[in-house]
């Protein structure tokens, strides 16, 4: 059963993956323009020629920030073969072992119609939980100083452009995902058990739906100089990529904020929501003493090991504060062991 789950999957992906590549960049493309029209130019025309401006700014390409995005996405597809591929499976397995864990428990259902109603109802239900697991996943990257040394790497962009939506530590991804799939694999497996619902159809149905309104949100504008807000009617529940923007500011008002991706309701529930803001008002990146030691795709590999070593080394000492030299601050009073809201 579980070989015929990776067939499907496998055979729907080369199809379905491709349209939706496809449709995203169309997407932002004109999430960009609309944007372009909208902003306040100070006069200044609304030209095409204007727009190409704007959607590639002066500079973009010769960034250190830039180049060092480029290099680690190419790499980062080796990664993707020995490390995530195998990943992207791991929800269907997940829903049949928890569908064969059900039926030994409570007996053999037999396979019903699949309604809309049903679809509909799953569709809801695994969006929601996905988006909620994507949430606390990246809520516990920041919170737990452990995470925090993989997830730097993400966080020293100092430039935002789409592929640094790919710069992640092989370690946080195996951690994330992981973590996403778990929650996912035993909602559809729960879910298919309880309907009555054929697992594959299941499983297709809650992965290409939440991907699908992952790339319906302008998921390139997350990462990129496009400050695409929403107003804060629509931003008190979903996230804009301006929000998301601020994430990765550098100013320590912004630090912990807007974990999400597609709800902001869960950063509502957990105090950590603020709204959009002009993109030129803050900077992105680390700060200046962490970023440094992010200055090449090989500390990008080995930095977050390096910064792990250091923190056993001086958890051994017998002070019992210990001072980061850098900062000239005790870590009690750095990000790195901001605990999680009561």
């Amino acid at each position: 059963m579980v070989s015929s789950v990776i067939s499907y999957i496998l055979h729907k992906a080369l199809n379905y993956a491709a349209i939706m590549m496809v449709f995203s960049w169309v997407l932002n493309v004109l999430g960009a323009a609309i944007t372009f029209v909208v902003r306040n130019d100070h006069g200044r025309p609304k030209t095409f020629r204007e727009f190409w401006r704007y959607l590639f700014p002066s500079g973009i390409f010769t960034r250190k920030s830039t180049r060092l995005d480029a290099a680690f996405y190419v790499i980062d597809h080796l990664d993707f073969i020995f490390i995530l591929a195998p990943l992207l499976i791991g929800s269907s397995i997940i829903s049949v072992l928890t569908y064969d864990g059900m039926t030994t428990l409570f007996g053999v259902h037999a396979q019903g119609p699949v309604t809309m109603g049903k679809w509909v109802f799953v569709a809801i239900v695994v969006t929601i939980a996905y988006d909620f697991a994507v949430f606390y996943m990246h809520y516990l990257d920041h919170k737990i100083q452990v995470l925090w040394q993989f997830h730097k790497v993400h966080h020293a962009a100092e430039y935002l452009i789409p592929i640094t939506n790919r710069r992640f530590h092989p370690v946080q991804q195996i951690w994330d995902l992981n973590g996403e799939m778990l929650t996912v694999g035993s909602l559809l497996g729960f879910l298919s058990y309880a309907f009555s619902m054929p697992i594959v159809q299941d499983t297709i149905l809650g992965v290409d739906i939440y991907y699908a309104l992952n790339v319906m949100s302008f998921h390139h504008l997350r990462h990129s100089h496009i400050n695409m807000s929403y107003g804060p009617l629509l931003e008190k529940w979903i996230m804009s990529p301006a929000q998301h923007h601020l994430h990765h500011s550098q100013e320590a008002h912004h630090w912990d904020k807007n974990f999400g991706l597609l709800l902001s309701v869960w950063d509502r529930m957990f105090g950590t929501l603020v709204y959009s803001q002009p993109l030129g008002s803050f900077r992105v990146g680390l700060r200046e003493n962490e970023g440094r030691e992010f200055q090449s795709v090989y500390q990008f590999y080995t930095t977050p090991f390096v910064l792990l070593w250091r923190m056993v080394r001086d958890s051994r000492r017998p002070s019992t504060e210990y001072v980061d030299a850098d900062a000239e601050m005790p870590v009690s009073q750095t990000r790195l062991s901001v605990s999680p809201k009561s």
